[in-house]
């Protein structure tokens, strides 16, 4: 982290509780999960689709704070690993550009969005941490890029960690 990054973290930024936004996500997972009526992949849009809705206010929030955007697809990988530390408290364990796939990877072994939650097998494929992937998707949609994201495993089926893909179109 620049010295930019560390004042804003340290002075600038306003923080939140983990376990008040880890109650909130599960009560918005058992709401999608009721109007969906159990229907996975239904939910697992309507999570993504939340996470669109909440790009708008977080990208601007993040601008404002932090001041500079990436000017390409694999420059996201800096951007959204210091936003998303700013956002969840947490840095990935694991984040890459793959040059050959022309895609960022980034992971969490310790996801501080599913930390402790395990999903029954009657919701196995869940996309609990999705919103994530709507987020990263509409940020990068609206700076310009055509691209997708995917959370491609989750801890809450029992995975080692949750891993999110974005690829560029």
């Amino acid at each position: 982290m620049g010295v930019k990054g560390w004042i804003g973290w340290h002075f600038k930024m306003d923080k939140t509780s983990l376990n008040a936004f880890q109650a909130l996500v599960a009560a918005v997972i058992d709401d999608v999960l009721a109007q969906t009526k159990g229907d996975i992949n239904q939910a697992n849009e309507k999570l993504f689709r939340l996470g669109m809705a909440m790009a708008e206010t977080l990208l601007f929030e993040y601008s404002d704070t932090i001041g500079e955007h990436a000017t390409t697809f694999d420059g996201f990988l800096n951007t959204f690993t210091l936003a998303t530390r700013v956002m969840l408290g947490k840095k990935f364990d694991e984040a890459y550009y793959d040059s050959e796939e022309k895609k960022i990877v980034y992971a969490f072994n310790d996801c501080p969005i599913c930390e402790n939650i395990r999903m029954s097998d009657e919701f196995r494929g869940l996309k609990y941490c999705n919103i994530l992937s709507g987020v990263f998707q509409h940020v990068l949609t609206l700076r310009g890029f055509n691209s997708e994201c995917e959370e491609v495993q989750c801890k809450t089926w029992g995975a080692d960690s949750c891993i999110w893909e974005l690829r560029e179109k």
